[in-house]
């Protein structure tokens, strides 16, 4: 649960989130494209291990739990679709970091259609959960936290106006 100091906080950031997001259809989704299109996405929970998908990079394959994937969908419609971008990013990046990853499958879903309603379901679902440490991701309030910053950047990067030479 949010804290109450923070709650208009965190309020006002995800409606800033949905408000930056351009006019969608309802099905439009981030979608792997070039050569990570061709990364095979297999369904198999025994290859997650109880997580909600997991990458191999060498050779690209990405492994999703349906299971999982139902559970996160029910609570947090969308958060789901981060997990598997996250992998993407495993695989763009080719490494193992998990802030890397993050930090591509934010800025990715930032400028995708409907990727700000995935990063507003994923980071809610991250404040919501117990604030444990994990050598991999560090707590999830800073997981969350991360997912922000990274998306603001990318929006940042991408509202730059170059100013239009004035007329002599």
């Amino acid at each position: 649960m949010v804290n109450r100091r923070f709650r208009p906080v965190v309020l006002a950031f995800l409606a800033s989130l949905l408000v930056l997001v351009p006019a969608t259809r309802a099905s439009a989704q981030w979608v792997a494209q070039g050569a990570l299109a061709a990364v095979p996405v297999v369904m198999n929970c025994n290859e997650t291990r109880g997580d909600v998908a997991v990458s191999r990079r060498h050779p690209p394959a990405i492994y999703v739990c349906p299971t999982v994937v139902r559970l996160i969908r029910k609570k947090y419609p969308g958060a789901e679709h981060f997990y598997l971008v996250h992998e993407y990013g495993h695989i763009a990046e080719d490494t193992a970091d998990e802030a890397i990853a993050d930090c591509w499958a934010a800025k990715a879903l930032a400028g995708a259609p409907n990727g700000g309603r995935y990063l507003v379901a994923v980071i809610e679902l991250l404040r919501r959960r117990p604030d444990e440490r994990s050598p991999r991701y560090g707590t999830p309030n800073e997981r969350a936290e991360r997912l922000r910053f990274c998306a603001e950047e990318e929006r940042a990067d991408a509202l730059v106006v170059v100013p239009t030479p004035r007329r002599r």
